[in-house]
């Protein structure tokens, strides 16, 4: 039976998988091979230096495939481009069921997304190139720096997708030199999940850390924080302005904001527009 599936590896501690950006290109080209052929929806996934995460819907029996399958082509290009052996035979690899609720997908989807913002990478997830957060909510008219891979010979396929694998000829390569995400990631799917980017930039915000915790409490950029404030205005207080809310609303705002990001009370008073004093006068009370 189909489910959604959160697929990883565990991290290594001492060696890294991707190393230079030739890497990360074969580690892009080599989803859609993996994916080739498998009854698979893949809704996000993200390529970090030294493990990968994968949002699934599927069988687990073809999830797992896929993984495997995918750590056997990873492996092999690191063997024959570093001389590196076993480096993943011994990763252990985690296919986790996710609870059918819409919240709980929405988080674990944030969750992957965020990952190189938690390695301290400075982009917002949107951004990243090695994974699908630039695909949702997108302006997807950029197609003048993409071609459809039917204009590869079939030498060009196997040199770009280092494999014999025959891809759908509609599938766009960027001028990077790796399959576009969007032409194999369900887009659709998980735009509908949100409903709209304010909704993926709030989920990304409530797991989204933009500083480390060794120092000190874990803080959030103000344009996070504020797609925060707009989820809240609308969902919790029916509201879509701050200049509509009561005094005693801005208070019960104040907390849950203080309380959801752990906000600094400057921070508040930018975010909110509000004088600092009165911030500080809510926060003592």
């Amino acid at each position: 039976m189909k489910r959604f599936y959160h697929v990883y590896t565990k991290g290594l501690d001492q060696d890294v998988i991707f190393r230079e950006r030739a890497d990360y290109v074969a580690g892009m080209n080599y989803v859609p091979v993996s994916l080739h052929g498998l009854d698979l929806d893949l809704l996000a996934f993200v390529l970090m230096s030294n493990h990968f995460h994968f949002i699934i819907y599927g069988t687990k029996e073809e999830c797992v495939y896929f993984i495997d399958h995918y750590k056997r082509l990873v492996s092999r290009y690191v063997r024959n481009r570093y001389g590196t052996v076993k480096l993943l035979r011994s990763v252990k690899t985690s296919c986790s069921e996710i609870d059918m609720s819409n919240e709980s997908l929405k988080r674990l989807i944030a969750y992957v997304l965020n990952n190189p913002v938690k390695a301290g990478i400075n982009c917002m997830p949107q951004n990243y190139e090695w994974g699908s957060g630039c695909c949702y909510f997108s302006n997807f008219d950029k197609i003048h720096n993409k071609r459809p891979l039917s204009d590869f010979g079939v030498r060009e396929q196997i040199a770009l997708l280092k494999s014999e694998v025959k891809l759908d000829g509609a599938y766009l390569v960027n001028d990077s030199g790796y399959i576009d995400p969007s032409s194999y990631v369900n887009v659709g799917f998980v735009e509908r999940l949100f409903g709209r980017a304010r909704s993926l930039e709030y989920f990304l915000s409530t797991s989204n850390k933009t500083a480390s915790e060794k120092d000190g409490p874990l803080v959030f950029s103000d344009t996070l924080v504020l797609a925060g404030v707009h989820e809240l205005l609308e969902k919790r207080y029916e509201s879509v302005s701050l200049e509509e809310l009561s005094w005693e609303i801005r208070v019960k705002l104040v907390t849950d904001i203080r309380r959801q990001f752990n906000c600094p009370p400057k921070q508040l008073a930018r975010v909110l527009n509000c004088p600092l004093k009165d911030i500080v006068n809510i926060l003592n009370k």
